[in-house]
């Protein structure tokens, strides 16, 4: 398993339940400020230089403060709940490695509502 060198448990419990959604050569960096964090995960397709697919791909995982803050605070199970959400999230993203207009820079919102609900499920 990779190294990850994440220091919050619950971008560390995100991270985690992400890896095997990515290319295992994509890195996960926590990235941001205590007031604004966030998980970056980045890799880079190969091919030929200026034909669709080598380009640099990424998803920025935004967390709102408080939803750091109540994770701690959560169960075990809640925690699970919420990474498998992040996840769910995270399945849907298409990345159209063919495609040369593509997006390669995906954002993720990960509101704090979305850990009180994960408590709040029985």
């Amino acid at each position: 398993m990779r190294t990850l060198n994440i220091r919050h448990p619950a971008m560390r419990c995100v991270a985690e339940a992400l890896l095997d959604l990515f290319p295992s050569g994509a890195d996960i960096s926590e990235i941001g400020t205590d007031a604004k964090p966030c998980l970056f995960v980045s890799w880079r397709t190969s091919g030929t230089a200026g034909q669709p697919g080598n380009i640099a791909w990424g998803v920025h995982y935004r967390f709102e403060a408080d939803a750091l803050s109540l994770f701690d605070l959560a169960s075990e199970p809640a925690q699970q709940r919420f990474c498998e959400h992040v996840r769910d999230m995270s399945r849907h993203l298409k990345f159209d490695y063919a495609d040369r207009d593509a997006v390669s820079l995906k954002i993720v919102d990960v509101p704090a509502e979305m850990v009180r609900d994960c408590m709040n499920t029985a």
